[in-house]
């Protein structure tokens, strides 16, 4: 059981009744993850929705051998496992610790409860799933219209949303790569081209965003050529 302090600045909770979130603060635990440590798997029933209080998760897939495919990575604020928890429908990704991680927890029995009688948490699940769904499009446009320049390009941008522009990546090149659907090799190269051109620094595993709006550019189909 969780004190209302420790929830009402979740995004997710905003405009909530003082009973309302009682109600929630009262069935919601804190579970703490090691890195890499899983917190749920493919396949698994989606019976808890999560709040990330603190660290990063890993959202993947796995192929028939095995084989992890990032999905998206999510820190503090974000909600996770909550679209499929709203229907009892197996988890269609696995959830991981990228780093030491710390969730809240809500049974998904207890939210569909309050749901019942919650007009504000029904609509802020609303824009949560619009969110989701924003997100998702935008990835899937970016496999279809864009190269490997504007792919590479929003991925740094979502890494770096909020206006942060120094980022300290949490996967590696490889894992990177994967998530982008090229080669390791394309994308150091075309990281490297991108720090010729001003839009971005490179120091170790860190990446430093020097021109968002031309990454954006980017990001929308423009040729690297026509920059």
């Amino acid at each position: 059981m969780l004190s209302i302090e420790q929830i009402r600045h979740y995004p997710f909770f905003k405009g909530l009744s003082e009973d309302e979130l009682q109600m929630l603060a009262g069935c919601m635990t804190k579970r703490c993850f090691n890195k890499n440590a899983y917190i749920y798997h493919q396949g698994n029933p989606a019976i808890n929705l999560y709040l990330i209080e603190s660290g990063m998760v890993r959202l993947f897939f796995c192929n028939d051998t095995g084989n992890e495919f990032i999905m998206n990575l999510v820190g503090p604020g974000s909600v996770i496992g909550h679209s499929l928890a709203m229907n009892n429908q197996p988890r269609l990704l696995g959830a991981a610790a990228q780093l030491p991680t710390v969730l809240l927890s809500i049974p998904r029995e207890n939210l569909l409860h309050i749901l019942e009688t919650s007009r504000q948490l029904t609509f802020n699940l609303a824009i949560e799933f619009a969110e989701m769904q924003r997100k998702l499009l935008l990835h899937y446009q970016s496999f279809i219209m864009t190269g490997m320049e504007g792919r590479t390009a929003l991925l740094l941008l979502h890494i770096g949303e909020g206006e942060k522009d120094e980022l300290d990546l949490p996967i590696s090149q490889t894992e990177l790569a994967g998530w982008l659907g090229i080669s390791r090799g394309g994308l150091n190269r075309t990281l490297i081209r991108f720090q010729k051109l001003g839009l971005i620094c490179l120091e170790g595993s860190k990446i430093y965003i020097l021109d968002r709006e031309r990454l954006a550019a980017l990001a929308e189909g423009l040729s690297v050529t026509d920059l």
